[in-house]
């Protein structure tokens, strides 16, 4: 199973609350309603990697056609958030360490990219948005480090998740080009499947050191550090992932996880 409730507040994520995952678009018809909520599920840990995903269950659960959750299913199967198998259906995207490496080096020649294009084409709309996910962030890490009181813990691990994915898109909003930004947020999405492994961040190190560094390469139009502070960072926390895996990998307890 995931980590514990208790564990979860240690490492500023809520596996079972939306932990800031928020719809890419508001739904607007059934289909959309049904993927979005399963794209949650997925990403937020009520429903682990390695999981069956049977079809009468997720009607009842959703309330929804066969026809409109084998739609959705397909959809995130594209974003490969789910796996299809001939003979034995869906299931969530187990984990491993060979796919998180190659993820980790796609996101990072995606998002060097986008944030490239950003840097050469973003206005100043680009910039005041930087600037408010980067004061959003920072103030959520603040409240991050100086909160003790479990349940108000809670509430804010939210809240820091909402706003480290808000600055992580306000940061490429500059790119003009809409295929690489959808590309760069579905491999965020995958990414976000890991989460729940990494080893306990270190609340007496501001979270937010990183993050600013780059927001102020970028608004500086440094390309060049900026996509190097970038970097370091996504391979930073993917090494802490790695490591959270390597720790219950072969765990009879623990969803798939390959070696």
């Amino acid at each position: 199973m995931p980590p514990t409730a208790a564990s979860d507040l240690e490492r500023f994520e809520s596996p079972v609350s939306n932990a800031g995952v928020r719809p890419t678009l508001a739904p607007t018809t059934r289909a959309e309603q049904v993927f979005e909520a399963l794209r949650v599920d997925i990403l937020t840990g009520r429903m682990t990697p390695g999981q069956k995903l049977r079809f009468a269950d997720l009607t009842d659960r959703y309330g929804a056609s066969t026809t409109v959750v084998r739609e959705a299913l397909t959809r995130l199967a594209e974003l490969g958030l789910v796996v299809s198998n001939p003979q034995q259906g869906f299931q969530v995207t187990s984990l491993s360490v060979a796919d998180l490496v190659d993820l980790t080096t796609a996101r990072c020649d995606i998002e060097d990219l986008a944030l490239r294009y950003a840097i050469a084409h973003g206005d100043l709309r680009w910039e005041a948005q930087l600037v408010a996910a980067t004061h959003t962030l920072e103030r959520t890490g603040t409240r991050l480090i100086a909160e003790h009181n479990a349940d108000q813990l809670a509430e804010v691990s939210i809240a820091w998740a909402s706003a480290r994915r808000g600055y992580h898109a306000a940061l490429l909003a500059g790119c003009p080009n809409q295929r690489l930004l959808a590309f760069a947020s579905s491999m965020r999405d995958a990414a976000e499947l890991y989460r729940a492994w990494m080893p306990p961040l270190d609340r007496g190190v501001d979270p937010t050191i990183e993050h600013r560094a780059c927001a102020e390469a970028a608004l500086a139009r440094d390309a060049d550090l900026a996509v190097e502070l970038l970097r370091q960072h996504v391979q930073g926390m993917a090494d802490r992932m790695i490591a959270g895996l390597s720790t219950v990998a072969g765990s009879d307890t623990e969803p798939a996880i390959r070696k």
